[in-house]
């Protein structure tokens, strides 16, 4: 009877090593990497939580990644480029490659639109008064996006011109210059 009990609890024991160590029972993730679009996102399923739930984002500028609902979380695209979502338990680590890409449709129509700013920023926006070309999406838009509603220099030149575009269009503009290479 004592040999039975013995070996009843070396294999409780063996089980309850192997439910701690064993890597399938720790933090995963539905996808390793994913795309989205600017203004759009994805969905991330988080499985096989070990404790508290750490969630890194290496570029906040890039995306956001918000808590869903159960532990499913949103990655909107803000503006196109790469970053790498860290997803820690206690036991382990889930990295998600987020690639961010600008609609098609949006680049193509932010040349056009981003004509406009040739006259002072040069041709595709490669000199001037200011760079432009590639550039970060989310500065380029955060400053027109204060020339447009007056917070900044409400009476210059530029206040004028981003006044004339709607946020879609402001945001156009941007990702085609943030796009140049």
């Amino acid at each position: 009877m004592r040999r039975i009990n013995m070996s009843i609890k070396n294999s409780l024991l063996f089980f309850i090593l192997f439910l701690i160590f064993n890597p399938a029972f720790a933090v995963s993730t539905s996808v390793n990497s994913l795309s989205v679009e600017v203004g759009a996102y994805q969905s991330i399923l988080v499985t096989s939580i070990s404790g508290s739930l750490t969630v890194t984002n290496s570029s906040p500028g890039l995306i956001i990644v918000n808590k869903d609902v159960g532990n499913t979380y949103k990655v909107y695209g803000v503006a196109a480029g790469s970053a790498t979502i860290q997803f820690k338990d206690k036991k382990n680590t889930a990295k998600v490659t987020v690639l961010v890409k600008a609609p098609i449709a949006s680049v193509l129509n932010g040349r056009l639109l981003a004509s406009n700013c040739f006259q002072c920023h040069g041709t595709n926006g490669a000199g001037g008064f200011e760079r432009l070309m590639g550039a970060s999406s989310s500065e380029i838009y955060g400053e027109l996006k204060k020339f447009s509603l007056g917070t900044e220099d409400p009476n210059g030149v530029m206040a004028a011109h981003a006044m004339g575009f709607s946020d879609a269009q402001l945001r156009s503009i941007a990702n085609y210059f943030s796009n140049l290479r």
